[in-house]
């Protein structure tokens, strides 16, 4: 009887007692009934649940616009996400349930609190609450997070092996410390220097981040709400804020690019603005995100040269999202 499970990531020596990046939380579906047999019924659940989000989510758009999202809808990595029934599409539907509940914050934070404890990193997502300004976002927000600290304080024990359970993934993935992982793995970055390179990357992605947050609110020449609808603006800080948390923290596989869809609303109407810094911005934002999905048709993955490009990309995307993130948080009453 096997007592112990060894897993080998990629580049790494085999791990003993593995544990994914997800809470322990996730074996109660099992109490459920849920096990290999209902694979096939859970994936195409959690796809026809993922599409019906989606659909809420476009809403009325034009005909141009539809043209948009159905690329948007069938690129790599969102098909990839479907393909795999992972996880992330339960949370691109919770995070669409606290969209839909979003005028009683209460609610709003119980759907965002439900998805942080399956997975953790959509508890950012509370961001979105807490900019409404109102006491009672604010404070259904904190309680929300509150029960979320205490929730990681019984998980204390696990929280390392849980959170460094992506360590070596660098194929179909990104983050700040991806490009360094492909240069150690092409044997280009000696291993007694990787630590240290490794950092100095996260180091300089949060720095980048920073600035163009920053340089995005201060040179944000409104506030009127009414350029972005308030849904809009809502479902974009639902998703961006942990982006560009996953993005730092990183290795983060290429499925998660799902949740940048949220933001896909705010950013089709600032495309529109009459400040061409924005617009500009923001067409660079879309295009991005379409070359970063789209490129696994032309890319060999065994090219270093391509991989980097591939990050180099979505290096682009998390800082042009960091400055729309300071744009679209002054547009506010």
């Amino acid at each position: 009887m096997i007592d112990t499970i060894y897993i080998t990531i990629p580049g790494e020596h085999p791990v003993l007692d593995y544990k994914m990046n997800y809470s322990p939380l996730v074996l109660g579906f099992g109490f459920l009934g849920l096990n290999q047999q209902h694979a096939v019924c859970w994936g195409i659940l959690l796809a026809v649940l993922y599409l019906v989000a989606i659909w809420i989510l476009c809403g009325p758009c034009t005909l141009r616009e539809s043209f948009l999202w159905i690329f948007l809808i069938l690129s790599p990595d969102s098909i990839l996400a479907v393909e795999r029934g992972n996880l992330d599409l339960l949370l691109f539907v919770l995070m669409m349930t606290a969209l839909s509940l979003r005028e009683n914050p209460y609610a709003s934070s119980l759907a965002i609190l439900s998805a942080g404890l399956i997975k953790f990193f959509p508890i950012g997502a509370l961001v979105a609450v807490w900019r409404n300004g109102d006491r009672k976002s604010r404070l259904s927000a904190l309680l929300a997070f509150a029960m979320f600290l205490a929730f990681l304080f019984l998980l204390r024990g696990s929280l390392f092996q849980i959170g460094t359970s992506l360590t070596g993934q660098y194929q179909s993935a990104f983050g700040t410390g991806v490009f360094v992982d492909l240069l150690r793995h092409y044997g280009i970055i000696h291993e007694k220097y990787y630590g240290m390179i490794r950092a100095g990357m996260v180091a300089l992605g949060i720095a980048m981040l920073i600035l163009a947050g920053v340089f995005g609110l201060l040179t944000s020449k409104t506030t009127r709400i009414e350029e972005i609808p308030e849904k809009f603006q809502y479902s974009y800080f639902l998703t961006a804020p942990f982006m560009l948390g996953l993005f730092v923290l990183g290795n983060q596989m290429d499925y998660k690019w799902i949740f940048l869809l949220l933001m896909v609303p705010a950013i089709r109407v600032i495309t529109r603005s009459a400040d061409v810094l924005e617009s500009a911005v923001c067409k660079f934002w879309v295009g991005s995100v379409l070359f970063y999905s789209y490129w696994t048709f032309f890319s060999d993955e065994g090219s270093l040269r391509n991989a980097l490009l591939k990050q180099f990309v979505m290096w682009c995307i998390m800082v042009a999202t960091a400055f729309l993130s300071g744009r679209i948080w002054k547009k506010r009453v």
